[in-house]
């Protein structure tokens, strides 16, 4: 089967959430830097204010610094990730002078990708460790933090069998 399509940053963004979905080690880190973070940097200011309101000044001025450094990281942690992944998917075609037309050509043999200007790549099916799919995109892994992805929507029903089926037949879950 033969794919062609043209990368959006949409199609970049759900590639990267559903490899962060895939482990619970992914799943927990994302959540403990997004979620925890912020959740202690409003606990501790809370607790700043409730010591100061009862009288305690003195035990404060050692924390301000740790909720300083608390309240910068949850604000700065998300703004510089939405930064990364603009710089990353701008990196993937970093030769081209407009973001071009993808060609993906799958077939019993091997996996085949293309972005002209940019890069080739011909990937074998004994390569490929791992495979992960949902209604966004598709991911065919290579290693354990690189995948070869590509919009399920540019799928028809058939085509998606088709996959289904050649991962079935090849695709052997591995630990790299």
């Amino acid at each position: 089967m033969k794919l062609t399509y043209t990368l959006t940053l949409a199609d970049y963004i759900a590639a990267i959430r559903l490899h962060r979905s895939q482990t619970f080690a992914r799943r927990f880190i994302f959540g403990l830097l997004y979620f925890g973070l912020p959740f202690l940097a409003v606990v501790g200011l809370a607790g700043i204010v409730l010591l100061k309101a009862i009288g305690k000044t003195e035990p404060t001025s050692g924390y301000i610094f740790a909720e300083a450094v608390l309240l910068f990281l949850s604000i700065g942690l998300p703004l510089a990730r939405i930064v990364d992944v603009r710089i990353c998917f701008r990196r993937i075609f970093a030769n081209a002078k407009v973001i071009p037309t993808i060609t993906a050509v799958i077939d019993e043999e091997c996996v085949r990708s293309e972005i002209p200007g940019v890069s080739e790549g011909k990937f074998f099916w004994s390569a490929i460790i791992d495979f992960a799919q949902d209604e966004k995109v598709t991911l065919l892994y290579i290693r354990k933090k690189a995948f070869l992805f590509f919009p399920t929507f540019v799928l028809s029903p058939d085509q998606r069998v088709e996959l289904n089926d050649l991962v079935a037949r090849h695709v052997v879950k591995k630990k790299p």
